[in-house]
């Protein structure tokens, strides 16, 4: 809701009774790199006192000290995403129907905006390098940065499953937007520029700005690749000390200077099969990253001990309860973002999204 401010501002006004309920309130933001003011007010607001950031201990105060008084507020380094379990299964399951894989390399991404700083192009910048450099060697190839080719759901796995490897780099931005303003200034610099290049979009619109922050995370991405036992070729960097270089991924500098390197190494399969097998048994097999894990250190910062949830008979109904309603909660996002998609194309499909949404609210 960040990303539309006056939207956030109006939600933000609905949580001014919880401000001083002094009770455990725990944050867990992402997207730190942007309106990271309005973020900090409203976290402050509420006396929050535990924040869970995907921000490295260096950058903490940076982002959020002009706001938030860390001698009341427990801060703690967290991923952007974790493993779920039933994925886990699902995906294992896909893995029994698959045989030989069809591509040695396969990536997809969507174009990087230019206000995320040069730590943002990477996404790009890896596909197109890498991808084209393959193609050149004779790797089987298949990569786009096209909306069009966009994959969603199990499709996204079935790829991976198809692809001895894929590509990419850590997530985040090295520019931090406190009042959204270098990305106003970017969106409107750029269509009226169309032949710039990022160079010189930073140079009108963000000059001596990019570096200011080091917010680069492992994304979900990267375990979506551990779990379908698909080889990485990554830009070299810490990766929240889950991933190391050799170990669970083939590594390239920044500046991409040995990417043929790192396509040799691509071509000894045992090698890649050691890093494969590697990569899955630290992340995927250890059980270390999951949602479950995360939840139980939550719970030992909040509480000093892990929580014996479903151990009575209305324990176990509360969690059913909410898995349900948890349920609907996304059948309607779903249908939200349908609608969206089709309005001014269905006034019958409309008017009953906002009858829903009048009986929702009520």
């Amino acid at each position: 809701m960040r990303w539309v401010p006056k939207l956030f501002e109006q939600r933000a006004a609905l949580c001014k009774p919880l401000a001083n309920i002094l009770i455990p309130k725990i944050a867990i933001p992402q997207d730190e790199f942007l309106y990271s003011d309005l973020l900090g007010r409203f976290l402050a607001d509420q006396q929050i006192t535990h924040l869970y950031t995907c921000a490295s201990e260096k950058d903490w105060k940076y982002i959020y000290g002009p706001h938030l008084d860390f001698t009341k507020v427990v801060v703690r380094t967290v991923l952007t995403g974790y493993l779920d379990e039933a994925t886990v299964s699902r995906v294992d399951s896909l893995k029994l129907k698959k045989n030989a894989r069809s591509y040695d390399i396969g990536y997809r991404a969507w174009r990087a905006a230019s206000w995320l700083g040069q730590h943002g192009q990477h996404k790009v910048q890896a596909g197109s390098v890498i991808c084209e450099a393959a193609k050149k060697r004779g790797f089987r190839v298949d990569c786009s940065m096209l909306e069009k080719d966009v994959l969603l759901g199990d499709d996204w796995f079935e790829f991976l499953l198809n692809c001895r490897a894929t590509v990419g780099a850590p997530g985040g931005a090295s520019v931090l937007d406190r009042d959204g303003s270098v990305k106003a200034s970017v969106e409107a610099y750029e269509p009226a520029h169309p032949g710039a290049t990022f160079e010189d979009v930073r140079g009108a619109c963000f000059p001596d700005r990019d570096g200011e922050l080091d917010l680069a995370c492992i994304s979900p991405r990267h375990f979506e690749a551990c779990l379908t036992e698909t080889c990485q070729i990554l830009v070299k960097g810490n990766y929240n000390g889950v991933l190391h270089p050799w170990k669970h991924y083939i590594p390239v500098q920044p500046d991409y200077s040995d990417v043929e390197t790192a396509l040799e190494v691509l071509a000894d399969e045992e090698t890649v099969n050691g890093i494969v097998k590697t990569a899955y048994e630290d992340v995927v097999a250890s059980k270390r990253w999951t949602y479950e894990s995360f939840v139980r250190e939550t719970e030992l910062d909040v509480f000093g001990t892990r929580c014996l949830w479903g151990t009575t008979w209305s324990s176990r109904f509360i969690d059913a309860f909410f898995l349900v309603k948890d349920w609907l909660h996304w059948r309607f996002v779903q249908f939200h973002a349908g609608v969206l998609r089709m309005k001014g194309r269905s006034q019958g499909i409309q008017f009953l999204y906002l009858w829903l949404k009048q009986i929702t609210a009520r």
